[in-house]
């Protein structure tokens, strides 16, 4: 009895500690862009790629009740740049967000940044078969000779 009222207990914690966050999509367009928080050098990931951020950990809501989520750099391989400023949130009932960053135009070496969002798309396909074959390798060719 005591066991169950533990895992209720442990069960209800961790599902309000889910519910107070907000999950921010990150996508850039060509993807694989690295995307970095602008006030840290920490990245966040290659696009695309969701943050959680957790209510608490955020400066409380201003007199609105909105809070703010701090703005993101993508960085593709040309050396291209886009940045998406501080995100003001105000319907915290919606906790999931989508942020698009374009290349911005006409900055030379696109195909480099082509060729990258290729190559991604190409691993990520890879990591998806591989995760539906249970984390075997499928065969190159028959083991057997036949």
């Amino acid at each position: 009895m005591k066991a169950q009222l533990l895992l209720v207990i442990v069960c209800s914690l961790l599902t309000a500690c889910a519910s107070s966050a907000i999950r921010v999509t990150y996508n850039s367009e060509p993807r694989g862009a690295l995307i970095t928080a602008v006030n840290s050098i920490t990245p966040i990931g290659r696009a695309p790629v969701t943050r959680a951020y957790n209510l608490n950990a955020l400066p409380p809501p201003d007199a609105n009740g909105c809070v703010i989520i701090p703005g993101v750099e993508a960085i593709w391989d040309s050396g291209a740049t886009a940045r998406a400023g501080r995100l003001r949130i105000c319907d915290l009932e919606d906790r999931n967000r989508y942020i698009e960053l374009p290349r911005p135009q006409g900055y030379p070496n696109l195909e480099v940044d082509l060729e990258a969002a290729a190559r991604q798309g190409l691993q990520q396909a890879r990591d998806r078969d591989f995760r539906r074959i249970g984390g075997v390798e499928a065969p190159r060719s028959n083991p057997t000779g036949n």
